[in-house]
């Protein structure tokens, strides 16, 4: 086996790094720059004479190692979901959450007057 240099098992082993962290969501941004910078490798790999059975698989597997971190990460964000369905928590009709509000201010006042009160007499504001 002929090989001028390490460039294609370089490209291999950055593929392989990127291939193995696409598919968490955590990790999938690294996934997706580490597959980019062995794609590079692989090419320049390829262009040279040597050991082209590394360098094309370097190819293929950070190629694979793109599509499934952009896969991931665009699942992650939520790219083609449905939101159809009923709504986890209801929200509360225009004059309900006014009522409520008035309801625990009216509950509180004596509360609040009272230390309004005694704010005054210790020549607060």
């Amino acid at each position: 086996m002929a090989s001028r240099g390490p460039l294609p098992w370089l490209a291999l082993g950055f593929s392989a790094a990127a291939a193995f962290s696409s598919w968490n969501p955590l990790s999938a941004p690294f996934g997706l720059v580490v597959g980019l910078a062995s794609l590079v490798l692989g090419v320049r790999a390829l262009r040279r004479a040597g050991a082209r059975k590394p360098a094309t698989a370097a190819v293929v597997l950070s190629a694979a190692a793109i599509v499934a971190s952009v896969l991931v990460l665009s699942l992650t964000a939520g790219v083609g979901r449905d939101l159809a369905g009923s709504e986890i928590v209801p929200a509360p009709a225009p004059g309900e959450a006014s009522r409520q509000l008035d309801e625990g201010g009216s509950r509180t006042r004596p509360a609040r007057e009272r230390a309004k009160g005694e704010l005054d007499s210790l020549g607060g504001r």
